[in-house]
């Protein structure tokens, strides 16, 4: 609970008589529910505060970050009776007389087991990706993981690798073929370059462009990319990343080092289903050296309006198809030419487009809706996979 600090009594006698008239008011005990970003990871799943009478949600707590979409879609009400029933508890223990410390104790329990079914659960929303990857920022190995997490949201086929001579993952982008046959394929290296303590800039020290550059043209991959909390803004860094660029040119095989912060990456994790970002566009932010132009980058991408696909008539599809031949997966190329038989059609030009699509809707639909290179299904039915993507949305737009 959030107390205020009352220095005087006639402070705290006016304090327990308002608290005192809201519970005998019964309906403004709680005036409201606002998720807290500002809180800690590792607080508990909600805070009431006395003062305001305001139910706080911690939106970086494991558990509340895993079933996200949920919690903040059409209806907040089965996440504010269960962060009530935890304050409930919590004030229970006391009026019965329990001792604080074996309050505490039953209440540490409690949460450890919450973070163990939000971190377990399988479900992986893009904030709860984006979440654990800024989570990780100060732990090298788990930073290294939650890197490869990422860019396989992002659409990716990551190995993840680590140890000496090698990068943390690589990331390969399987497009098809332009029309002229010639491959559209890239891959790119991944490294992590995490802090002890979550401030000041990855020193330039520890950015060795060299051993950057070798990860990338070992493992054959077309650029490389470095995740930090953030970085020189110029210097031997940038140069030598430059100099890099003009001698991969020199030979007619360019290739990219890019400086991207975590933050950024966060926020690129979470606009990707919504702003319906391809494998072959997100090429173009390879084209950014420095952090302050991942981050115009991705800033444009924020203000980018798009046009809705129509998810719902895509997933009713998908469902229809399930039905029609249960032990078979429905394969993009098939669901294309069931779209293109509606009335109005729906037409996609390729394979990769409509990919696309049912890979932004399973991240926006965890568990609920799985989108592989070749093939789409639901677990569950249509109404809830759509549900889930509205609820999605909704909230995406409201942050962007």
């Amino acid at each position: 609970m959030i107390i205020p600090e009352l220095k005087t009594e006639a402070d705290r006698s006016a304090f327990v008589d308002a608290l005192e008239k809201r519970v005998s008011d019964g309906g403004d005990f709680v005036s409201g529910l606002f998720i807290d970003y500002d809180a800690s990871p590792s607080d508990g799943i909600a805070r009431y505060d006395t003062q305001t009478g305001n139910l706080r949600i911690n939106a970086l707590h494991p558990f509340v970050a895993a079933f996200y979409d949920d919690f903040t879609g059409k209806s907040a009400e089965p996440l504010e009776l269960f962060a009530m029933a935890e304050i409930l508890a919590e004030s229970y223990f006391h009026a019965i007389g329990v001792r604080p410390e074996q309050a505490s104790e039953f209440l540490t329990a409690r949460d450890q087991l919450l973070r163990y079914f939000g971190n377990e659960s399988g479900r992986q929303s893009a904030f709860a990706i984006a979440l654990a990857l800024k989570e990780a920022r100060n732990n090298p190995d788990k930073l290294e993981e939650k890197l490869c997490v990422a860019f396989r949201t992002l659409g990716f086929e990551v190995a993840r690798l680590g140890g000496k001579g090698k990068p943390d993952g690589v990331a390969t982008a399987l497009l098809s073929a332009d029309e002229k046959g010639v491959s559209r394929q890239y891959a790119v290296s991944l490294d992590a370059k995490s802090k002890v303590q979550d401030k000041g800039k990855v020193a330039a020290g520890t950015v060795k462009v060299s051993t950057i550059v070798r990860h990338r043209d070992d493992y054959k991959c077309h650029h490389a990319i470095v995740v930090g909390r953030d970085f020189p803004a110029g210097g031997a860094v940038a140069t030598e990343i430059d100099d890099d660029r003009k001698k991969s040119a020199a030979i007619g095989a360019p290739k990219t080092v890019t400086l991207i912060t975590i933050d950024d990456l966060a926020r690129l994790v979470q606009l990707r289903p919504l702003k319906q970002l391809g494998l072959q566009e997100l090429r173009n932010l390879f084209q950014c050296r420095l952090p302050a132009e991942c981050t115009a980058w991705i800033d444009k991408l924020a203000k980018r309006q798009v046009v809705k696909p129509p998810y719902a008539k895509i997933v009713s599809t998908i469902e229809q198809l399930q039905k029609r031949r249960s032990m078979a997966q429905v394969k993009y190329a098939a669901l294309a030419i069931e779209l293109s038989h509606l009335t109005p059609p729906i037409n996609y030009p390729s394979d990769e487009e409509l990919r696309d699509v049912c890979k932004a809707m399973a991240q926006m639909a965890p568990g609920a809706m799985f989108a592989t290179f070749e093939a789409v299904e639901l677990e569950t039915s249509a109404a809830n996979v759509i549900a889930a993507i509205d609820a999605a949305t909704k909230q995406w737009k409201d942050e962007a």
